[in-house]
Parts: C-alpha cells; structure tokens; sequence
C-alpha cells in the first residue's frame, strides 16, 4: 500500500505538550458536539414525537432511533477514511470540522420544524450524520497534536462536556421553553467546533503518496489483523464489552424506576422524569468528579491498563446492589459508584486507544472504529435485555449481567501489551 511520505508533518508522532488555551479550546469544541449529539435524543425527539403521534410514541421513538444508529455506524468509518485522506491548504481535520458542524446545524433546525415521525427520523438521520462528519475531524486531533504523556489529562478535560452534556442541555431545553425553541437553543452549539476548527493548527497532507479511496479500501477498513495490530484488536474488544455492560445498566433505568421502585407511587407528585434526571444528576457529578484527575494521575504514573481495568470493576460493584437491594437509596448509591467508576475508565481508555493505533495515516478512520466499539452496544443492548429480564431472572439478572460485562471488560484490557 502506498502512503505520504514519511517525512510529511501531518503524520509525525506529536511531542511538544499543547498549552492550556489549546486545552480549553478544546473542550470548549467538545461541548459543541457532545450537547447536540445527547440531548436531541434525550429530550427533545420523545416530546416532539409524542405530540405527533401520542398513541404509538414508543415505536416511534425506537424507529427513529434505529435511523440514528444505523447512520453512525456506516458513516463513522467511511468520514473518517476520507478525513486522513483530505489534501489542500485548510488541512485534513478542519474542512470537516467546520462542514459537519454547519451540516449539524442545518440538522437540528430541520428536526425542529418537521410534524411527521417521517421528518422526525430523517433528521435524526441527518443529525448522526452530521456528528460522524464532526467527529472524524475532531477526534483525530489528539493523535495527531498531544504527545501520548499528556494525553489522559487531556482527554480527561475534553470527558467532562461528555458527561455533564445531558444535564446542561436538559436544563437549557427546559429553560427554551418547548421542544422547537429548544432545537433553536442546542443549534447555537456547533459553532464551537466552527470557532475551534478556525483557531486549530491543522498542517496539510501532501497531494502526493496517498492511496486512492475506493470502496475496497473502506470495506478493508472495517478490517484489522489480529496478528499485525494484536493491541488495538484487544484495545477494541475491551471497549465493546465494557460499553455493553454500561448499556445494560442503564438503557431501562427509566423502566426500572417505574416497574421496580414505582417511583411516582414513591413520591406523590414527581414523575419517572423527575426521577431518572436526579439518578443522571448524581451519576454525572461523580463522573466529572473523577475524569480529570484520573486522566492526570494516569499521565504522571505513566500506566493505563490499570486505571481502565479498576475503572471497569468499579463499575461492576455499583451493578450488584441493585441486583441485591432495589431501592431508591441503593440507586442513588449505585449511580454515585458508576460515576466514579466510569469517570476512571473513560478518559484513559481512550488514552490507551490512540496509544495503539495502527498507524498514523489512518488515525480518524481507526478513531472512528474505536467510537463505534463503545456506541454499537446500544444498539445490541436492547434485545438482549429484553430476553434476560423477559426468560432469566428480570431486572436483578439484568444487573448481574451488566456486572459480569463490567468486569470481563475490564480483564480484556490486560491482553494489550505494547502500554503499561
């Protein structure tokens, strides 16, 4: 295979630390991303829906939700493929940056103005689309610019607007007033990766030395040798099955609320709603609580396979009290341990993918693979959930299996061998 010259800047393994402004830049973007790409879902698309079509909402949503899904995993890999291989004067991440954050915008404005469940699932469509473009400039800007040492407290920065995302955009939409003022609200956001993809350094590729794209070359990006790259293969299954036991601890929570604890019945005049936001305000105060300084102590101890294999365990206990004890208590409990938890793992998991990627001409294509590793399990989650709370043993077999997932996940980390 023929690649850029080995010489071009825009492959260089990065080794001068990036500044605090850089830092802050970033974050800055990953709020841009990460609020429309949560909170659309979350709050604005059931509302939207159940006005549309009150008496079938529930296999609205889930239709409209599978258009989303289906969207990020077959344009994740292909935007990433075409971003390394970007040539001009605006460098490879930039122009997709900036195109998929205004093609982001174009999406939640579209959404907001559609009145049938049709409309509603082509712009989800079209908004997963957007986040695919996004994302393979924006993802790949670590590997590329932070020198491996600094990357945990890095991406731990850059974690805290993905778990504080839901709860700032809930309270936004809320404050807007309905869901189509609240689509205006979350469109305002993507102009952060705009303002970031404008400031970033972004060296141009060579025109020269880089093989030619064709539907082969795709195809073959979906594939990656065990034998050649052992570690980013065993990187990639460790995220998989982690990402499958958060699914299945979380997905039902608002079911679990309702059927289990009977929250409404709990507390006379709250909703499941106002409960399951209280369980996802816990949960994500503990996970920025830990994100940052994981990511550092993991810089500074220069070890990741550590961190992520006692972040996954962590995440594992807080599964078993409410297979044990169901309680409102208990839940708030296991939602402060599932923070700490995941707070531990996620930013030096990732830390510990862009560590072993295979090779630095591909690296938004193979961050779009690892992304899909940790997204396609919630689409995968929810049959299986449904047949262990259905056939085995309801919502305590289904905490148990999220614990065994957590703690597999996390023993998958020591086969890579090439990161301490």
């Amino acid at each position: 295979m023929t690649v850029a010259p080995p010489h071009s800047d825009a492959l260089e393994e990065p080794t001068r630390d990036v500044g605090r402004r850089w830092v802050a830049m970033f974050v800055l973007a990953n709020f841009g991303i990460n609020i429309p790409m949560q909170a659309p879902s979350t709050f604005l698309m059931p509302q939207q829906i159940a006005e549309i079509d009150s008496a079938g909402k529930v296999g609205a949503y889930a239709w409209v939700s599978a258009m989303g899904a289906v969207s990020g995993i077959v344009l994740a890999p292909l935007a990433g493929a075409l971003c390394d291989r970007t040539t001009g004067r605006f460098g490879r991440r930039r122009p997709w940056m900036v195109g998929g954050a205004f093609l982001c915008v174009g999406a939640l404005l579209f959404s907001g103005a559609q009145t049938t469940v049709a409309g509603v699932a082509f712009g989800s469509f079209l908004l997963s689309a957007s986040m695919m473009v996004m994302g393979a400039g924006l993802n790949a800007v670590v590997p590329d610019q932070v020198p491996a040492p600094q990357r945990g407290v890095v991406l731990g920065w850059a974690t805290v607007p993905m778990a504080s995302a839901l709860i700032l955009g809930g309270a936004l939409i809320g404050l807007a007033g309905g869901f189509r003022a609240g689509y205006l609200v979350v469109a305002a956001f993507p102009l952060a990766v705009v303002v970031f993809g404008f400031w970033l350094r972004d060296t141009p590729l060579p025109r020269t030395g880089r093989e030619p794209f064709s539907l082969r070359v795709f195809l073959r990006g979906y594939r990656v040798s065990p034998k050649d790259h052992p570690d980013f293969v065993w990187a990639l299954a460790s995220r998989f099955v982690m990402a499958l036991g958060y699914a299945l601890g979380t997905l039902y929570l608002p079911y679990f609320l309702d059927d289990v604890l009977h929250y409404e019945r709990l507390f006379p005049g709250q909703s499941t709603e106002d409960g399951l936001l209280i369980v996802i305000g816990v949960n994500s105060v503990s996970t920025v609580a830990m994100v940052v300084l994981s990511g550092w102590l993991s810089d500074r101890l220069g070890r990741r396979r550590l961190p992520v294999f006692l972040g996954g365990a962590t995440m594992a206990v807080a599964a078993i009290p409410l297979a044990l004890s169901p309680t409102w208590t208990m839940t708030l409990v296991a939602a402060v341990v599932l923070g700490l938890g995941y707070g531990v793992y996620l930013s030096v998991d990732t830390a510990l993918v862009t560590e072993v990627l295979p090779a630095s001409e591909n690296r938004s294509k193979d961050m779009a693979l690892g992304n899909l590793m940790g997204s396609l399990p919630y689409v995968v989650a929810p049959p299986i959930a449904s047949f262990v709370i259905g056939d085995v043993g309801g919502y305590p077999a289904l905490f148990l299996t999220s614990a065994a997932m957590s703690v597999g996940g996390a023993a998958l980390v020591w086969k890579v061998r090439s990161v301490r």
